[in-house]
């Protein structure tokens, strides 16, 4: 090569040359307009070496990744054919592609909804991920599941065992929050009946928080504190937190609030009475996380909690004391994480582990024994997951996503009332596997390049319950980008689901002189109400139904557009009985006992399956960013700096240049040079200074707004 290379120097002449090195250095500079537009951790010696070789290579993606790349950028020379092997400095240079995938994305090719970047987050005024959640609420919220579900958490793109494995990291040591739509769910062995967050953390952190909040009524006769230290080390060998947390409150009694009498003769107890009990909480956990075997990334979260409670319920039949109720509980979880590749295959395996013990202990009227009752609970999981291409396309791979689980739940319980006894014992265990499928059909640049990016969803899964049998879910779905910066999901799913553990198996319970309110007589009276377990309970059905949109409409703008429409429909849903009214008592006339003089003696509020409930939700809103731009410091005030670093011993700047800021550790993560960030498209900054530098850069903060309407 260097033979050919030497002749083919002697034969050129001097115009020749210079057109060469004239060339080279106008690839060059496309190559750094690359590095900058593209997101690609492409280092710069490498830059300098694909500018040098004429026939550029493409990089491949690690495996696992998207097979889309994430960003592609051609340099052709001008009026002259390309350069052959036997020229190698010819006048036009060869086509240069560089590809590649942002640190910690997630699998697949289905874009973000929002992207936030550091400074977006540290905008939110959230001290930990826990709190972030809750600010993000409105925009990480699905019409999709049953209600009440958490998003699926990733951390850097992978899976994790629990949330408890990040929940208590600072939200400093967040270099990006991904937000996604449930369909991403697919791809990790989730089902998509919930939003997917995916935070990427900072390579480099270290950070010690100590916190402590106060709380008080405004009325008074109420206060409540927490104080939490947490430790952080982020490093390229892996990860380590700790977290201690102590939180407690006051009791605040009746008498501290405007409470009104039962009655005028009865006996002022509103002082023995509590509104809200007291309660303390002492939590601590760790979390280590190491690289073994070489490229498998482990995971270990343990956890321990101990709680008190003390209310107040009243005065006892024999003395002026109250009647006092205590509780106290007794948790431990441990998880684990494994995450690893095997070729161009993404495998995971998490495993929980959970035992928690409760205590409940009330007074009696009659000051004889306590009334005692006591539950222990036990809970293990397993998944494993694997995901990876199966064979090549046109327009891509397809790829596949397996993933097989089980689980088990033990509930044992017993109640001492007086003279009565009652115990329960129940357990489940469940085993499931799933599959999910993605074909890709067209891709921009490639075939059937018309139809954009096109690619097809079908997924099913099947679960195993020991208490109740099997259950089915299939669904099936699209993905499809006409243009850049436009994007359309549709998905359907069909799924079965079980009532829980305690619909099925509770006890069944007779509740005496508990008061209702009688819609047919209009009076509050004292019924026999039956609570528990309903053995006869059959599985719901749900059919979903979405069609959503994303779009970009400027390129320079953080602006984001979104709108969603999703249908639900549930058959045979399973819900506890409402209460007493009417209309319930006509649809349901054996659930409700009258005697002979119409008065109702007896209720039974046991859970049942209702015919069918329908929701149509429609959910749109908007995302925007953009950086406030700070006027750069007075001459004056720059001398006066460089005059006060010099007094305390430290090295003044040239004149003009502004002082430097603080270490990549303390400044803006990686992915923020210019304190950039934000929505979407790319999530950097421009070049023009780092966040918390003194005149480095005119971009100060960062102004963001959300809505969304429901």
């Amino acid at each position: 090569m260097s033979g050919r290379l030497s002749d083919q120097l002697a034969r050129s002449s001097k115009a020749r040359l210079r057109s060469a090195v004239v060339q080279q250095s106008w690839l060059t500079g496309r190559l750094m307009q690359v590095y900058k537009t593209t997101l690609v951790a492409v280092s710069t010696t490498a830059v300098i070496a694909l500018a040098a070789a004429a026939p550029a290579q493409a990089q491949e993606a690690p495996p696992g990744q998207a097979p889309e790349p994430a960003a592609t950028q051609t340099s052709n020379g001008q009026g002259a054919p390309a350069a052959t092997e036997e020229d190698p400095y010819g006048e036009e240079g060869g086509e240069i592609v560089v590809t590649g995938v942002r640190r910690g994305s997630v699998v697949g090719d289905i874009p973000p909804e929002n992207v936030l970047g550091g400074r977006d987050v540290r905008a939110t005024g959230a001290t930990d991920i826990n709190e972030l959640l809750d600010a993000l609420a409105p925009q990480i919220g699905s019409a999709r599941g049953r209600g009440g579900e958490r998003p699926v958490m990733l951390l850097n793109g992978l899976r994790v065992s629990s949330f408890r494995e990040m929940r208590d990291i600072p939200t400093e040591a967040i270099e990006r929050v991904e937000i996604l739509p449930e369909e991403v769910a697919l791809k990790y062995g989730y089902q998509a009946d919930q939003r997917v967050v995916n935070i990427v953390l900072r390579e480099r952190f270290r950070s010690t928080v100590t916190r402590l909040e106060g709380s008080t009524a405004t009325e008074g006769g109420y206060l409540g504190g927490t104080g939490e230290l947490t430790q952080l080390r982020i490093q390229k060998n892996g990860r380590t937190t700790f977290n201690v947390r102590a939180q407690g409150n006051s009791a605040l009694t009746e008498d501290e609030r405007d409470i009104m009498l039962n009655g005028p003769s009865a006996p002022d107890d509103r002082s023995a009475r509590t509104l809200v009990g007291s309660n303390k909480l002492l939590r601590g956990s760790a979390t280590i996380n190491r690289t073994i075997l070489t490229n498998v990334g482990a995971t270990v979260n343990a956890e321990v909690e101990h709680s008190e409670g003390r209310s107040l319920f009243g005065l006892s039949d024999f003395a002026l004391d109250p009647l006092v109720r205590n509780s106290g509980s007794n948790s431990a979880h441990i998880g684990v994480a494994l995450n690893g590749n095997k070729g161009k295959w993404r495998w995971s395996a998490t495993g929980n582990g959970d035992v928690g013990h409760s205590v409940t202990r009330s007074d009696r009227r009659d000051e004889t024994e306590r009334d005692r009752a006591e539950s222990t609970t036990t809970s293990g999981d397993l998944d494993v997951t694997a995901n990876g291409p199966l064979f090549a396309v046109p327009a891509g791979d397809a790829s596949m996503t397996v993933r097989m689980g089980a689980s088990t739940l033990n509930l044992d319980s017993e109640r001492r009332n007086g003279g009565d006894f009652s115990d329960n014992d129940l357990t489940r265990t469940r085993g499931s596997a799933s599959a999910n499928f993605d074909l890709p059909i067209s891709r921009r640049n490639r075939g059937f390049s018309a139809l954009g990016n096109l690619t097809l969803n079908a997924n099913a899964e099947v679960e195993q319950f020991s208490d109740f049998g099997t259950l089915t879910i299939v669904g099936a779905g699209f993905n499809w980008s006409p243009v850049d910066r436009l994007s359309f999901l549709a998905s359907w799913t069909r799924e079965e689901g079980a009532p829980t553990v305690q619909q099925l198996g509770d006890p069944v319970l007779e509740t005496p002189e508990t008061r209702v309110f009688d819609f047919t007589t209009g009076q509050t009276i004292l019924v026999n109400a039956i609570t528990g377990g309903n053995p006869d309970l059959i599985a719901d059905r749900r059919n979903v139904l979405k069609i959503g949109g994303n779009w970009k409409p400027m390129e320079k703008t953080d602006l984001r557009l979104r709108a969603e429409y999703v249908r639900s429909r549930l058959d045979r849903p399973v819900s506890s009985f409402p209460g007493v009214s009417a209309a319930l008592e006509a649809a349901f006339p054996d659930r409700f006992v009258r005697n002979s003089t119409g008065q109702l003696v007896s209720v039974d509020f046991r859970p049942l399956n209702y015919d069918q409930a329908l929701r149509d939700t429609l959910r749109w809103g908007f995302d925007f960013s953009m950086p406030l731009k700070s006027a750069r410091p007075s001459a004056a005030a720059i001398e006066r700096f460089r005059a006060r670093r010099a007094a305390e011993g430290g090295a003044a700047g040239q004149e003009g240049t502004p002082p430097v800021g603080p270490p990549r550790e303390s400044g803006p993560p990686p992915g923020e040079p210019g304190g950039g960030g934000g929505f979407g498209g790319g999530g950097f900054g421009g070049p023009g200074g780092g966040f918390g530098r003194f005149g480095g850069g005119r971009q100060g903060g960062r102004l963001q707004f959300s809505l969304t309407h429901t």
